[in-house]
């Protein structure tokens, strides 16, 4: 059996069939070509707190630094807590269930057959970029001082603003201090490919669950934020976006992961430096213990991964649904966790996407 002290949090960085949501109302929203999500209006759960940081009068700093020129390390791994108990969402009813969307004037391709893949523990560069899910997905840096910074990865899912993505907690907050653990600065470049990616996006808006930012429970180690646009351009009108499953039912489900490693476990060989390249790895994942009530995935993808997507039902245009985030990796093996993404996920979501 692992310890508790054999599991790290990961930094930065997939997947076929349906998914068995949680016996509660999946709200589909489908619109147009893009697919746009719609507002989600349905009741929101109760449970945690969020807390948030709106950068507000602090828009123009945000986009005063150039992620490329800061010296780049994985984000700081806080010593693992253990929790006891099973959290409520483990057994709630609550689901999501949103199709993701292509990029706008790009033809709808949502008849496309499901991808067929075989199971691989072993991290792989991702080669096919310009298009979802790479598209979708790109490298989020966190800095405080704009010399030095970490990295994570990020994920564009659809929602009714356009503007929205998922990733860990511990990729925006410091897991303690409430409102004062976020960094000052953040930004965002999807389709990262060596020194090529679709810009550099300044985040606008951040949230967590109070959970995470007050004791850094592994639990709800899962955070969205919003993006400021390019002119009149929302991101999801350039990159498209994956889709969302939240309160699903059982542990073991087909899935791809991405994520920009900086390192790979239980190996410890180092990747390039600082990570710009998208891996991935794919298999069946399985009830973990790291967080209770979690998933756990076979995965050598470490360090600069944590926050990338667990895509299921990922189709061959690229699109599937998100459904667990890198978040935790254990020191001894292969395995990789996700919390479990239920109605404090829902709640996190509705609160976010406009």
């Amino acid at each position: 059996m692992v310890r508790p002290s054999q599991i790290r949090l990961l930094l930065a960085g997939g997947a076929a069939g349906v998914l068995a949501l949680g016996g509660g109302v999946a709200y589909a929203a489908i619109g147009s070509s893009t697919h746009d999500a719609g507002k989600v209006a349905a009741r929101t759960p109760a449970g945690p707190d969020i807390v948030s940081k709106d950068f507000g009068s602090g828009m123009s700093a945000q986009a005063s630094f150039d992620p490329s020129k800061l010296k780049l390390s994985p984000m700081p791994e806080p010593a693992p807590a253990a929790q006891s108990g099973v959290q409520a969402d483990a057994a709630d009813t609550r689901s999501l269930s949103l199709d993701g969307a292509l990029p706008e004037n790009t033809p709808d391709a949502f008849n496309a057959k499901g991808t067929v893949n075989a199971a691989s523990s072993s991290a792989k560069i991702w080669t096919r970029h310009g298009k979802a899910p790479a598209r979708t997905i790109g490298r989020l840096v966190a800095t405080d001082d704009r010399v030095t910074g970490h990295f994570c990865t990020a994920t564009v899912i659809t929602s009714h603003n356009k503007s929205t993505l998922w990733t860990a907690g511990h990729c925006v907050h410091k897991g303690r201090g409430g409102t004062n653990g976020f960094y000052r600065y953040y930004a965002f470049q999807p389709d990262l490919n060596g020194t090529k990616s679709l810009g550099t996006w300044y985040l606008s808006t951040l949230r967590v669950m109070s959970p995470w930012a007050n004791g850094g429970d592994q639990r709800y180690d899962f955070a969205a934020f919003t993006v400021q646009k390019h002119g009149r351009t929302a991101i999801q009108s350039v990159t498209g976006a994956q889709g969302v499953s939240f309160g699903y039912k059982h542990r073991k489900y087909p899935f791809r992961t991405f994520g920009y490693p900086g390192v790979l476990l239980p190996s410890g060989k180092k990747l390039h430096s600082p990570p710009n390249r998208l891996y991935y790895c794919s298999g069946t994942s399985f009830a973990s213990r790291y967080p209770t009530g979690g998933l756990g995935i076979l995965c050598t993808m470490g360090n600069g991964a944590s926050g990338g997507p667990w895509l299921y039902g990922m189709k061959s245009n690229g699109v599937g649904r998100v459904a667990g985030i890198n978040s935790t990796h254990m020191t001894a093996t292969r395995q990789m966790n996700s919390p479990y993404l239920g109605s404090a996920a829902i709640k996190l979501y509705k609160a976010t996407q406009g």
